[in-house]
């Protein structure tokens, strides 16, 4: 008789999730449907997870495949009744929790046994992904700037039990595309983020201390965010700053995205009159919008 090793392929604490997360990202592939994942099966690749925090697998596609990919689903058999297991974030995510979760346009319930269930989102792309390019159909190339595979190599784990190396591959924003879409996603919800203990951003805090310095710089690199979401990254990089510069610049964009129509309202209920009246009166006292002029362009 051989001798067997005790050692063992470390196993990722949300395999059973990206399982399921490859089998719908292939079930859209084969419908012809664009997509690229968004919330905890978006995060949980770019920073630690565990078996408590990683709880929703949401999709975001173009609007007008939204109702093909609800047949899609429909036809996989998931379940669109409402949650018999008293675990739904997607039921009513304001309430769920003080962190912010994705609010799917329409959602599904694949059941582990009575009591747990995955819930599954499907999400506009003009709410969640706006400033992103066009969602991609096909498989993105090595060296795309915004797309990339759950299964690529230079992702760190790359090599656990159950992440991309064991799985169908999910499309993922690239480390740059995924913090700007944290920031904004934070500057849409700025009139009810004070709402949470922690912010869409708290991700980006999350990977810098984890893995900016480990991706190879191809991959990540400050300078592959976009202004002025680099000016964010590295205000939030500098734990030692304490003007928060980086709040007054969102505001300002906040602003500005509003004035020019180019924003989405905020998935959760507010009140957008009384935010515009405290940030108008906010201002009064604030003394560095010429600095925010000069950094908005760099």
């Amino acid at each position: 008789m051989g001798w067997k090793s005790m050692l063992s392929t470390p196993v990722h604490p949300g395999a059973h999730r990206l399982k399921l997360g490859s089998q719908i990202a292939k079930l859209l592939d084969h419908a012809k449907i664009p997509y690229v994942a968004c919330g905890d099966l978006m995060n949980v690749h770019y920073q630690e997870v565990d078996r408590a925090t990683f709880l929703d697998i949401c999709f975001v596609v173009p609007d007008d495949r939204l109702d093909a990919a609800i047949r899609a689903l429909r036809v996989a058999g998931l379940s669109e009744d409402p949650c018999t297991a008293g675990c739904c974030w997607a039921e009513n995510p304001t309430g769920f929790s003080p962190f912010p979760f994705p609010w799917p346009a329409k959602h599904f319930h694949r059941y582990l046994n009575f009591y747990l269930c995955n819930p599954v989102g499907l999400l506009r792309k003009s709410q969640w992904l706006w400033l992103m390019p066009d969602l991609p159909l096909e498989f993105p190339e090595p060296n795309d700037p915004n797309f990339i595979l759950s299964t690529d190599r230079r992702l760190p784990d790359w090599d656990k039990d159950g992440f991309g190396n064991s799985s169908y591959p999910i499309k993922l924003l690239t480390p740059a595309r995924w913090i700007e879409s944290l920031f904004s996603l934070h500057i849409r919800d700025l009139s009810v983020v004070q709402r949470f203990d922690e912010r869409w951003y708290h991700h980006v805090v999350k990977f810098h201390a984890r893995l900016a310095r480990l991706l190879p710089p191809e991959l990540f690199h400050i300078d592959l965010i976009q202004a002025p979401f680099r000016t964010l990254y590295r205000e939030e990089a500098d734990r030692r700053n304490t003007l928060n510069y980086k709040h007054l610049l969102m505001d300002r964009l906040w602003g500005e995205w509003q004035e020019a129509g180019s924003m989405p309202d905020p998935i959760y209920p507010f009140n957008i009159e009384r935010y515009k009246k405290d940030v108008k009166e906010n201002r009064n006292v604030w003394l560095y919008e010429e600095w925010i002029d000069e950094i908005m362009s760099s």
